[in-house]
C-alpha cells in the first residue's frame, strides 16, 4: 500500500459524502491525518466514525464555507488536533437550481457565487499563511468540467467554477515562491447524492446523463478522489496552477 501522505495532514470541507468523503477515506489509506468539515453533521459523524475505526487520526467538525468564522476555525482546532496543514482540499460546494441566465433568481445567483467562490477563497485563505510560513503545501480545489466548457441552464453554477478555475490560477502563481502548489480537479457528473437528487425526480435522466461522455458513463467520487490525492502529492510536484479534468472524455468531444 502506498503512503504518501504518511506524517501528513488533511483538510478536506465537503467531507461527509460525495467527492470529499472519497477524498477522505484515499487520503487515510495514504497515511494521513485529517481535518474533515461539513454541514452535514450526522453524515459527517459517521465518517469520521468509519476512519476512525480504520485507524485514521481524525478531527471533524462541523463548518459552512459560507462563514469565514467556521472555516478558520476548522483549520485552527484542527491544526491543534492533528498538526498544521499540508494538503488542503477545498472541495466544499452546491449546484443550486437549473434556469435561464435572464430569469435566474438573484438571491440564488449570491448564494451559489459566495459559496462556491467565497467559500474556496475563505478556505485558501485560511490554510495559506501557515504553510507559507513553512514554505511548503499543497491546495486542491474541486471545480468542475462546467469550469472550462459553457454549458446551458446552470448560469450560476457554471460561472462559480470558472472562478473557481481563475482563482486556483492566480493563487498558484502567487504562492509558487513559497514552495506551495495549486491546482483543482475538474469532474463532470460523478455517481453522487447530489447528483441522485436530481436523476430520481426525471425518469430516464441517469441514462441519458450517461451517454454523455465517451466513457458512457458518470464517475464514481473514488475515481476522482484518486486524481485528487496525486494533485496533493509529490508525484505532481511539478504541477501548478492546472485545472485537471475528470470527466470522461466529455470536453474532447
Amino acid at each position: 500500500m502506498n503512503e504518501r501522505y504518511r506524517g501528513k495532514t488533511v483538510l478536506v470541507t465537503g467531507a461527509a459524502s460525495g467527492i470529499g468523503r472519497a477524498i477522505a477515506f484515499a487520503a487515510a489509506r495514504e497515511g494521513a491525518g485529517l481535518i474533515l468539515g461539513d454541514v452535514q453533521v450526522d453524515r459527517l459523524a459517521d465518517t469520521a466514525a468509519e476512519l476512525r475505526a480504520a485507524g485514521a487520526a481524525v478531527y471533524y467538525s462541523r463548518c459552512d464555507i459560507s462563514r469565514t468564522s467556521d472555516v478558520d476555525e476548522l483549520v485552527r482546532r484542527g491544526s491543534d488536533e492533528t498538526g498544521p496543514v499540508d494538503v488542503a482540499f477545498a472541495n466544499a460546494g452546491v449546484l443550486g437550481i437549473p434556469g435561464d441566465v435572464w430569469t435566474y433568481p438573484e438571491e440564488d445567483f449570491t448564494t451559489i457565487l459566495d459559496i462556491n467562490v467565497t467559500g474556496t477563497w475563505r478556505t485558501f485563505r485560511a490554510v495559506l499563511p501557515g504553510m507559507i510560513e513553512r514554505r511548503r503545501g499543497v491546495v486542491v480545489a474541486t471545480a468542475s468540467a462546467a469550469g472550462v466548457i459553457g454549458p446551458p441552464g446552470l448560469p450560476a453554477y457554471v460561472a462559480s467554477k470558472h472562478a473557481v478555475v481563475g482563482l486556483v490560477k492566480s493563487t498558484a502563481t502567487n504562492v509558487a515562491r513559497y514552495g506551495i502548489r495549486v491546482n483543482a480537479i475538474c469532474p463532470h457528473l460523478v455517481n453522487t447524492p447530489m447528483l441522485d437528487k436530481v436523476t430520481n425526480e426525471i425518469p430516464g435522466l441517469r441514462d441519458s446523463l450517461d451517454q454523455q461522455t465517451p466513457l458512457g458513463r458518470v464517475a464514481t467520487p473514488e475515481e476522482v478522489a484518486r486524481s485528487a490525492i496525486w494533485l496533493g502529492s509529490e508525484e505532481a510536484s511539478f504541477v501548478t496552477g492546472h485545472p485537471l479534468l475528470v470527466d470522461g472524455g466529455l470536453v474532447a468531444q
